[in-house]
């Protein structure tokens, strides 16, 4: 009987997927007395619950706490005592309405109020009435141990601090180790080491939370993390708060497992036919875990590893599932497990996704140990079928697995199948009866029995016939969809690489087309040039090149011109008879009258259009460029023309004034 329960109902209007904290009615009882009552959110009933340590939290619906399980379960992990989580409406497999449950157990009425709902259900916790929403694994608890904060990108300062960190974690996850190993507490340890410490350490330990309050402490600080958590249920499920009759269970393979442990631990299981089962992977997963894990799918007799020593996670969980150890002589090596998993797929016929070198190590093991037991398995079957015996041969090979001799497995087997373990007293009339003649009963009766034997294996052999003949039509039908799906991936590859190679087609005619309207162009233009037609000017980037390179047009093209730049080109002009510049980056006209009274015509692009531009010289048309230079210099001779007359009357006037200014001078002095 549960002493201290919270029961809690959904105020109207609340939902636990509203933004807001939800509010509900809640009512403490302690042994069947109401002690408080009241309405309140989740974090209040919470941190009561925690306060009062009650024994369990009943509701008609887990989830008008939280929306989905995984929300319930990391509500509950961050208590510091977990209660029991409890749907008091659910007995046995089926849902009641609460008001009904009330009405009939003499607790309320049918038509009940928030407040009402919420000690109904308590009270029918604190009888026993509903089922457990188990949310995390029994006597299963992890101790999680990382950095408080990954240190960002830095010198030599940052990395001394990473070292430490991983030293102080490396010191912490010794500490945890040894206060373990002290109180005898059996656990798992998951640790990713570097080169000067530990990044994280994750131990599996498998005692409750509770035990561990006073024996580890949380810490929660800038550079380091301990969390003390519990280990969540992949699949929670309800368990009845009242007994129910043992489950009957299912008849399961007997499984030879392979395991390869680490951070990630693979798995992989076949039967004792050599049918594999099961392949999978894991991070940091606990034995009860792997144990649960196996448990689903067959019962384990035989656990294999690829290394030598067997490792202390392996022979532990052989010592939890009874199973018999086996490990190979020698480690075997990459190459020897790689073609012990490629022959048995070869052999089986089928194709094997292994996902990672885990889950290859794994498989390759059960394969070593099932390539091993296999003569005797098939000896041992062989000799049951010889001797015409009705008795299971997957318990026969159980036996022999496990290290017994043939005949010893076939001798305990018989005796629990033939000899009765009660022994059964004879009646006197049969005691009286003659024992030959009961001899020779039994012998008749044996007789019978093994000629109907003889005819029942006759049916099974033929039975197993038809059975491999349409287990070989499945395979080839399986074979014929496979072809199917791999003709389908590949016409559907070739299809977008045909687009592709479509798209890139397209693009090469585009440039092709235009390299050819290039080339004739570019044909025309050596055409006309031979006519006289065009002309080839060449380009400077700067003044400086002018007098480097000859001008035989007495024109260039140049990229800029800079202050100072015409003296330069006044030496050009003399040099080279330098008739005219085109500008391609503009100019001012500062400059063209500069250059103007040397008889240079300074043109702009705009002014002239060139016909095609190499790298190192422009063709331009050569009656358009000799009629804009020539319209070019008569406007600088205008210009410079205009200019010198200014300057010729500037001159007047300045001698005008000094002349005017000197005979006041004299008047003056006389």
């Amino acid at each position: 009987m549960l002493r201290r329960v919270i029961g809690i109902d959904l105020l109207p209007g609340e939902s636990p997927i509203s933004t807001k904290n939800p509010r509900f009615s809640y009512v403490l009882l302690v042994d069947g007395v109401v002690k408080e009552k009241g309405e309140a959110d989740l974090r209040y009933i919470l941190n009561l619950a925690d306060k009062t340590r009650v024994d369990a939290i009943a509701v008609d619906n887990v989830y008008e706490i939280a929306p989905t399980t995984e929300e319930l379960q990391a509500l509950f992990n961050s208590l510091n005592y977990t209660p029991k989580l409890v749907q008091v409406t659910l007995i046995g497999d089926k849902t009641y309405p609460l008001n009904a449950l009330a009405a009939s157990l003499g607790l309320g009425s049918e038509k009940l109020s928030p407040e009402q709902a919420a000690e109904v259900a308590a009270m029918l916790c604190h009888m026993g009435v509903g089922s457990e929403f188990v949310l995390f694994e029994r006597d299963e608890t992890r101790i999680v141990i990382a950095k408080g904060r990954h240190p960002s990108q830095g010198g030599m300062s940052m990395d001394r601090y990473k070292r430490n960190l991983e030293k102080l974690l490396l010191q912490k996850t010794r500490e945890i180790r040894e206060v373990l190993d002290k109180r005898g507490v059996d656990y798992d340890v998951f640790i990713a080491k570097t080169r000067f410490g530990v990044e994280r350490a994750v131990f599996i330990v498998y005692a409750s939370r509770d035990n561990l309050f006073g024996i580890v402490k949380p810490i929660h600080d800038h550079d380091l993390q301990l969390k003390i958590e519990l280990v969540c249920k992949k699949n929670p499920i309800f368990v009845p708060l009242a007994k129910q009759p043992p489950r009957i269970r299912k008849n399961l393979d007997y499984l030879i497992v392979g395991v390869d442990p680490g951070i990630t631990t693979g798995i992989a299981a076949l039967t004792l036919r050599g049918e594999l089962k099961l392949l999978t992977s894991g991070r940091e997963l606990s034995r009860g875990h792997v144990a649960r894990l196996l448990m689903a799918y067959g019962n384990p007799v035989v656990l294999a590893t690829d290394v030598v020593p067997a490792p202390t996670y392996v022979r532990k969980l052989g010592s939890m599932l009874n199973a018999v150890l086996m490990i190979p002589s020698t480690n075997l090596t990459a190459e020897e497990k790689r073609r012990l998993v490629n022959e048995f797929s070869e052999a089986r016929n089928v194709n094997i996704l292994v996902e990672n070198s885990h889950q290859r190590d794994a498989l390759a093991a059960a394969i070593y140990a099932f390539k091993k037991l296999s003569p005797k398995l098939n000896e041992a079957r062989d000799k049951v079928r010889k001797l015409g015996l009705d008795i299971p041969e997957e318990e026969v090979e159980v036996l022999v697995a496990k290290g017994s001799t043939i005949w010893d497995a076939i001798r305990n087997v018989s005796r629990k199948y033939y000899i009765p373990e009660v022994d059964i007293e004879i009646p006197e009339k049969i005691q009286s009866y003659p024992v030959d003649k009961i001899i020779q009963a039994l012998y008749d009766k044996i007789y019978s029995m093994n000629r109907k034997i003889k005819e029942l294996e006759n049916d099974k052999n033929e039975l197993i016939y038809r059975l491999k003949i349409l287990e070989e039509q499945y395979q080839k039908i399986l074979s014929f969809q496979n072809f199917i799906l791999k003709k389908d991936k590949m016409i559907e590859m070739l299809n977008n690489r045909l687009n592709n190679l479509i798209v890139d087609l397209s693009k090469l005619n585009y440039e092709l087309d235009k390299k050819k309207e290039e080339i004739n162009y570019l044909k025309n233009i050596v055409e006309r040039a031979a006519l006289g037609e065009v002309i080839l000017v060449p380009r400077v980037s700067n003044a400086k090149k002018l007098l480097e390179i000859p001008l035989p047009t007495g024109i260039a093209v140049i990229g800029v011109i800079k202050p100072g730049d015409d003296k330069l080109i006044a030496a050009c002009a003399n040099k080279q008879k330098l008739k005219a510049l085109i500008c391609e980056n503009g100019y001012s006209e500062y400059y063209a009258k500069l250059l103007a009274r040397y008889d240079i015509a300074l043109l702009s692009e705009k002014d002239v259009r060139a016909l095609y531009k190499l790298s190192n010289a422009s063709v331009y048309d050569v009656h358009e460029l000799r009629e804009t230079v020539t319209t070019k210099l008569r406007e600088n001779s205008e210009e410079v023309s205009r200019m010198l007359k200014d300057s010729v009357r500037a001159l007047l006037e300045s001698y005008k004034s000094e002349r005017a200014r000197l005979l006041k001078s004299k008047r003056e002095d006389s």
